[in-house]
């Protein structure tokens, strides 16, 4: 059997610390309420963790309540962590736990996440993602859990510089992982591209002799078939390389913005 390996991360504050959202602070001095000059500004989907510094420290948590002009564009965590839901304009509120005193305002803009500007494909890569999207479109059951049809996934320039590097990297050097020679992860390849990610996962294969084979092979396998079918997953990068003796490395690189 051919090898295939697959790998899934989320965005998450709690276990990808190393990924964790961007932070806007602003420092407390007595007097007025202390207003951010500039909207903070994010695109939908995006979080931010705000946080308010008084008297020199960083107020915790527990000491905070945060609250949201408008919950329907930017909802906020009671760790302060702020969500765009939608686009519009809304201003997030610290005040402090007892007192009620605000502390703090963050006034925020959401903006809709720029378009995908498409990957070249050539014949085969191309293929990869016709079949692909012709998979999603059926509805598949991977292992014991069925999916219902999904939206097709639209080719991204900045996944497609990710797995193309990755691919052309394990053909060059004859490996087969996630994991790069260099130690990069799938997270360290997508944010050297520049893509701003909410979630993402990598399918990879090799030695498979066209489109339909690889395809297939990720298809009869559960976890490979699980980011296929993902619905979450609206972008995509293919990456195809050969080695010096005619092995081809396959490379899917899935995004979420």
């Amino acid at each position: 059997m051919r090898p295939v390996a697959f790998i899934v991360l989320s965005l998450s504050v709690l276990t990808l610390t190393a990924c964790a959202p961007r932070t806007a602070r602003t420092t407390v001095i007595p007097g007025p309420v202390q207003t951010e000059v500039r909207p903070v500004s994010l695109g939908v989907g995006q979080d931010m963790q705000l946080e308010v510094t008084l008297n020199g420290r960083n107020v915790p948590p527990n000491e905070l309540n945060w609250t949201s002009s408008d919950a329907r564009v930017v909802s906020v965590s009671a760790g302060g962590l702020a969500r765009a839901a939608t686009v519009g304009q809304a201003s997030v509120r610290a005040s402090q736990t007892g007192s009620g005193r605000i502390l703090a305002e963050f006034p925020m803009q959401v903006t809709a996440p720029p378009p995908a500007t498409p990957q070249r494909l050539d014949a085969l890569t191309g293929q990869v993602l016709e079949l692909t999207n012709a998979a999603r479109a059926r509805g598949q059951k991977c292992g014991s859990q069925n999916f219902p049809p999904a939206p097709p996934l639209n080719s991204e320039a900045r996944l497609g510089l990710a797995a193309q590097g990755h691919a052309a990297d394990m053909a060059a050097l004859n490996y087969f992982s996630h994991t790069s020679r260099d130690g990069r992860a799938l997270k360290d390849r997508i944010n050297a591209a520049g893509y701003g990610w909410r979630s993402i996962a990598e399918n990879i294969a090799a030695g498979q002799k066209d489109a339909q084979e690889v395809v297939t092979g990720w298809l009869n396998s559960e976890g490979h078939c699980h980011n296929l079918m993902n619905a979450d997953y609206r972008e995509l990068g293919i990456g195809l390389a050969q080695n010096a003796g005619g092995k081809l490395y396959w490379v899917q690189d899935f995004g979420t913005r």
